[in-house]
């Protein structure tokens, strides 16, 4: 299996597409040290993974899972076989699993998080709220045990800044800034959201009270790009599913949210840990994009999916009935109302400031490019449209 795993993930064609974005030149002059990553077999995890060990670092990944077909991949990637460590651990919401995957470490990345966005209340307490705010508090509480770690990167998300799009009283000039607050979202209002806004403010009540390390909150938007792994979980994936299954056909809501690449997200996190200006939230570079641009970027690439495409914006008057419909395909019901014809521009002048992101010669990836590459692999890896991909009842 291991062979298999290889042959495929760390084919040169799929190489290409994973380490399309260069080590920095302050990724390169940063002290190699070791770090520990939360969500390692997850879709930003594992490239947040990868991206230390191409930049020299030691990681520590624990995994709820060790079995091959979801660790394997993780084996096979270069530098793995010397400078990475897997670690067998139980729940987020358990005191101390995560003790042993820390110690020794100078740096935490807090990536797992659970994702999805329907469920009944019993399920959305335990396994999308607890997991996301008691998890904070136990990873935390493992970092105060270990004096060694210096740095804290927290995978947030563009809604704790703002999770509402509508056109209402916003025109084309509306921006989100780092310092933006969502305080619209509830447990029964876009209960995603919710968990990472309280996840967020938790995780600020409790470095504030300690001086051991500092922390930063990285707060991506919706994140494509190719994948690691070959299982192809995620919800990432699964739109991409749904896009192939033509769930997106022949019209398409006009929804969206900010997007970025997976792989750009993963170079922030690596320069959150190398500088010594990193501490605070942050706000990466991301554009708006709506589901049919998203959809409309295969058509870019005549290597890609092109059957059953998105022809059209569905009209206003689908607004109500597409939201009725949202849980059946595993959308929050609150997303037609806070995202149908939306639009902002993203601040992200503090990161770039601090990140110092020009003179390491950044430049985004389009999102266009993102979907197309996140298909290639996809078609590499032969995944099946019809396999799962959330697994709402496990964090891994």
């Amino acid at each position: 299996m291991g062979t298999r795993i290889e042959s495929i993930t760390e084919s040169d064609d799929v190489v290409a597409l994973l380490d399309k974005v260069p080590l920095t030149p302050a990724e390169k002059a940063a002290p190699k040290v070791t770090a520990a990553v939360t969500g390692a077999t997850s879709f930003v995890g594992s490239h947040v993974v990868r991206r230390l060990l191409r930049a020299g670092h030691t990681v520590h990944a624990p995994v709820r899972d060790m079995d091959e077909s979801f660790v394997g991949f993780l084996k096979t990637m270069p530098g793995a076989k010397e400078r990475l460590k897997l670690f067998k651990v139980t729940s987020l919401v358990d005191p101390g699993a995560y003790d042993e995957a820390i110690k020794g470490c100078e740096v935490l990345h807090h990536v797992a998080s659970p994702f999805f966005l329907v469920g009944s209340k019993k399920v959305i307490q335990s396994k999308l709220l607890d997991p996301a705010i008691v998890g904070v508090e136990n990873i935390l509480a493992s970092c105060a045990k270990t004096p060694t770690v210096k740095k804290v990167i927290l995978t947030g998300t563009v809604l704790t800044c703002c999770a509402d799009y509508s056109p209402g009283n916003k025109d084309k000039s509306f921006t989100i800034t780092a310092e933006d607050r969502e305080n619209g979202v509830s447990s029964t209002v876009w209960p995603y959201a919710y968990s990472k806004v309280v996840q967020e403010k938790r995780a600020e009540e409790i470095a504030s009270a300690q001086s051991q390390y500092t922390l930063s909150t990285i707060n991506i938007g919706a994140t494509f790009g190719p994948m690691c792994a070959a299982h192809g979980n995620g919800i990432s994936a699964l739109i991409l599913k749904y896009i192939r299954l033509g769930l997106f056909w022949p019209g398409v809501p006009p929804m969206g949210l900010p997007m970025n690449d997976v792989r750009d997200v993963a170079l922030m996190h690596s320069l959150a840990m190398s500088s010594p200006k990193a501490n605070g939230r942050y706000l990466p570079p991301q554009t708006f994009v709506r589901f049919y641009e998203l959809c409309h970027g295969l058509r870019s690439d005549k290597r890609t999916w092109r059957l059953l495409l998105p022809m059209f914006h569905f009209p206003s008057f689908m607004k109500g009935p597409f939201a009725m419909m949202s849980p059946l395909l595993g959308f929050d019901k609150a997303m037609p109302k806070r995202t149908w014809g939306g639009y902002c521009k993203i601040d992200s002048s503090k990161i770039e400031a601090d990140l110092e992101l020009q003179a390491q010669g950044f430049e985004p990836i389009p999102v266009a490019q993102s979907i197309v590459d996140m298909d290639l692999t996809f078609r590499k890896y032969k995944m099946r449209a019809l396999s799962t991909s959330l697994g709402r009842a496990k964090t891994r």
